[in-house]
């Protein structure tokens, strides 16, 4: 018998059974906390956006999120490349990483597929930054720096979430009307 923190192999077979997608009871009591984590009122963790390149290749940024729901707003430079990524696709994924998992434990992580919308109008952006300073007491950090604010809107079509039911037992979620 091996010790929790001791990390045993398993062969390729071995994983792809026990890797089995939680079942939608399993997957839906866990829901809340899943939300949770990626709202940041859970475990601390590192967030970053993945967009495609023009050939396919992938471009990942740590970004900072507010999560509303399940619709991630990230604030972006005008400048950044990845605004040019997501003009030419709109798919974009964004992964959570909890940030200090304990000792021996792989951390929790989450995984979000989703359609980003690149919004541009300063009123709305400036109702993001009200609306997530009520939530979180985080405004524009920024505010008196002269460079042209986007808000990058996403919409979640495909959310995984890892850690949350044991090793190896994946929640998938596939509607978030809740």
């Amino acid at each position: 018998m091996t010790a929790a923190n001791e990390y045993t192999p398993i062969t390729r077979a071995q994983t792809i059974e026990l890797e089995a997608e939680a079942t939608p009871e399993e997957a839906e009591r866990v829901r809340e906390e899943v939300k949770a984590f990626i709202q940041g009122r859970g475990a601390p963790n590192f967030s970053f956006l993945i967009t495609l390149r023009k050939d396919g290749r992938p471009h990942c940024r740590p970004v900072s999120t507010f999560v509303e729901g399940w619709t991630v707003g990230t604030i972006s430079q005008d400048l950044h490349l990845k605004n040019r990524h997501i003009r030419a696709n709109p798919v974009v994924g964004y992964l959570w990483v909890e940030q200090c998992p304990p000792p021996g434990v792989r951390p929790k992580s989450v995984w979000m597929q989703g359609i980003c919308q690149i919004i541009d109008d300063p009123a709305e952006i400036a109702d993001f930054y009200r609306r997530r300073e009520a939530a979180t007491g985080r405004g524009d950090p920024h505010a008196h720096e002269e460079w042209g604010r986007l808000l990058l809107r996403t919409t979640p079509q495909l959310v995984r979430a890892e850690g949350f039911l044991g090793r190896l037992k994946p929640a998938l979620y596939r509607t978030f009307d809740r």
